[in-house]
């Protein structure tokens, strides 16, 4: 089968860009990409080795006017799909969906990181608004009205919905936007999981990896690990990706680390090098509150490190409590303190929690992840093309 797949941003290191490459790489069917903004330089190498078109631009920018925009050109947009096309599929983690109204010639299906968070994610909401003006907020409610509205009429134009963790598709489901039923699927973003552990080392530093932006709550992570106070050479490790608008959080992340010498920031790290850093940490943090998924943890938990995250999103589903690391209150400064502590101190319970997550992580694979979107859009495609037939004869 043929497919169209369409993001509005395709630029950073991200989990996104990880699982689109991954699936247009192994996926049996044949994929052509679309997109709003494109930088190969700043994404995975492999991206190389795709075809990537650029159609109508749609900023990086994520202040409200600058979404708004973008909003409208994506909303305008007009796929060049070829006659063959058996489905457009949307990579959806916000104004995407919009996409739909200007091109329903053809099935659409959309692959849902998270329906755009400024609408549909509460938590998000409170954080974005926090320290804002009155009449910002004020904006900030018209517009997600606004958008409400909209996306809810886009999402009639799906033929089916992939959600890529459970947290995911109950905001679909509590936002209004599609019910749960045959047309809903599952697909977990995942790792490349290798059975033997032997390589795996648990050297003296705690590593906190990803995307290094305001919504990574990073500053948490600095928190506990100030308080947990442990002697040298115990060390954090802050290793992640930064875009031009991150470069002020990132100084303020190294303020608030007020110079701390065993506080290190590694800056958009090279695939090999991250690598390295997962192989040798002793366990791994976790901070975002609320995270759709998030393939941080399911790194650690296949080079066999613990993590310890909040109890809230994506890890809720991809770690277990106690024995493949610590799900733990948002913002507890203490509790995170004191399990940080526990791991340092207690070498075998550090390995022995690294390994059962590396056992149990082995369910979340890119091959099946593939293999689960393949299926959902042949049942679908061959559905559609079954009721086209049946309504001729």
């Amino acid at each position: 089968m043929k497919f169209v797949l369409y993001q509005p941003w395709i630029y950073l290191h991200g989990g996104l860009e990880r699982s689109l490459l991954e699936l247009v790489t192994h996926s049996r069917h044949e994929w052509v990409v679309y997109t709003g903004h494109f930088e190969p330089e700043n994404t995975f190498s492999g991206f190389a080795n795709i075809k990537v078109t650029e159609l109508l631009p749609t900023s990086i920018n994520r202040n409200m006017l600058s979404v708004i925009k973008s909003a409208w050109q994506v909303f305008q947009q007009k796929l060049p799909v070829m006659p063959n096309t058996n489905g457009i599929v949307i990579w959806g983690d916000g104004i995407g969906d919009l996409l739909t109204f200007k091109n329903t010639q053809y099935p659409l299906f959309t692959i849902c990181s998270t329906p755009l968070r400024a609408a549909f994610d509460p938590v998000y909401e409170k954080i974005a608004n926090k320290e804002k003006s009155f009449l910002y907020k004020m904006a900030y409610q018209v517009f997600k009205h606004i958008f409400i509205v909209l996306d809810k009429l886009a999402w009639k134009h799906y033929s089916g919905v992939i959600a890529t963790s459970t947290e995911v598709k109950n905001r679909i489901i509590q936002g209004g936007l599609y019910q749960d039923s045959e047309r809903m699927e599952m697909a977990y973003p995942g790792v490349d999981w290798q059975e033997d552990t032997r390589q795996y080392e648990y050297q003296p530093f705690i590593l906190l990896a990803g995307r290094i932006m305001w919504t990574k709550n990073i500053q948490q992570g600095i928190r506990a690990f100030l308080q947990a106070d442990l002697p040298a050479p115990w060390r954090l490790v802050i290793a992640g990706y930064v875009d031009e608008k991150s470069k002020v959080y990132l100084k303020a992340l190294k303020e608030l680390a007020m110079q701390h010498p065993r506080i290190e920031f590694v800056v958009s790290p090279q695939d090999e090098a991250l690598s390295e850093l997962y192989r040798t940490a002793s366990f791994s943090l976790f901070t975002p509150l609320n995270e759709d998924w998030g393939i941080a943890p399911l790194e650690s938990m296949t080079h066999a490190k613990a993590v310890i995250a909040n109890a809230s999103g994506g890890p809720m589903e991809s770690i277990v409590h106690g024995k493949t690391g610590f799900l733990l209150p948002a913002n507890n400064d203490k509790a995170w303190a004191d399990a940080i502590h526990d791991l340092a101190t207690d070498r075998a319970k550090t390995i022995a929690m690294g390994k059962n997550a590396h056992t149990h992580v082995q369910r979340f694979t890119w091959v099946r992840f593939v293999e689960d979107i393949d299926h959902a859009l042949e049942a679908w495609v061959n559905g559609i093309n079954q009721k086209k037939s049946d309504a001729k004869q």
